[in-house]
């Protein structure tokens, strides 16, 4: 089933951008990154949903924050997320996109969801940062968003399947999405230069049917697939073999909007097909605007 050209998503209202889910890639981006104010400006905003990163605190905790270590985007600097109890996270303060210090305060994860419960039809898009051999906290955190969000309202994603298998202990029906890494692309963004150098020798992951369907058994349904475009560019078929298989694909680029907006054109022209989502760094407007052009 197709719904404008994009592959169908579960969710509680239908996608604006032809069919297409797109989510603010840490809140809005006008807004601290992964707060409280990012996530409600983006889901009051004409994004589809917010994306955002959780980890968890010393005490178990589940707090909004991308790297291992604090001081990019915070007052605190210097520690590990993992050392920090709930005392101490309550005291710290944001910076701004610019790295200019605001006096919001970090946010929990529970923060997020009571923003979200507000907005019904968008969609909370939270990654589980840490991995490791654990089930425990990706069981806490699906539990979380099963009992304060509606299904269809909330994803939970992260790099490591063993995380998803383990939050699909907790809740049998809820979206369960892989992010799959690309060692070429992750080298053509580094700021190192011997990184960008080698690029040319490293590969993108192939995404066959086979990878797809022993994806969805070892996780379950519903589970998709969330990749970035050098990825897709490299897996002509991974539009149609999803959309074969019902599973949703999102997309997600190291790089500029337009970069993004332009393969998924170039994707639609090829295959007819866009993927489910795609999660952004800039408005959702203009981003439609260009994956819409002829």
């Amino acid at each position: 089933m197709l719904l404008g050209g994009a592959l169908v998503l579960p969710l509680s209202s239908p996608a604006a951008c032809l069919g297409m889910a797109l989510h603010a890639h840490r809140g809005d981006p006008e807004r601290p990154e992964n707060s409280a104010t990012a996530v409600e400006a983006a889901l009051a905003g004409d994004w589809d949903g917010a994306e955002i990163d959780i980890q968890q605190l010393r005490d178990g905790a589940w707090v909004l924050h991308h790297d291992a270590f604090v001081g990019r985007t915070t007052s605190l600097k210097g520690r590990a997320v993992a050392s920090i109890d709930r005392a101490t996270w309550e005291e710290v303060r944001l910076k701004d996109r610019s790295g200019r210090a605001t006096t919001e305060p970090a946010a929990l994860l529970s923060d997020a969801v009571q923003v979200a419960a507000a907005h019904a039809g968008k969609v909370l898009n939270v990654e589980i940062k840490q991995v490791n051999g654990d089930c425990q906290p990706a069981q806490a955190a699906a539990r979380l968003l099963q009992q304060a969000l509606p299904e269809g309202q909330w994803f939970l994603t992260s790099v490591d399947r063993r995380q998803l298998r383990c939050a699909r202990q907790s809740d049998p029906a809820g979206y369960l999405g892989l992010i799959v890494l690309d060692p070429q692309a992750l080298a053509m963004a580094s700021t190192s230069r011997l990184a960008q150098r080698g690029a040319a020798r490293l590969h993108a992951p192939t995404i066959d049917r086979q990878w797809l369907m022993r994806l969805a058994q070892e996780v379950g349904p519903p589970v998709g697939v969330h990749v970035d475009i050098n990825t897709l560019r490299s897996n002509p078929e991974l539009l149609p073999t999803a959309r074969a298989l019902g599973m949703p694909v999102f997309t997600y680029h190291l790089g500029a909007d337009r970069d993004h907006a332009q393969a998924l054109q170039a994707a639609r022209r090829q295959s007819g097909l866009l993927p489910s989502g795609a999660v952004i760094d800039g408005p959702a407007a203009p981003f439609c605007r260009m994956v819409s052009a002829p």
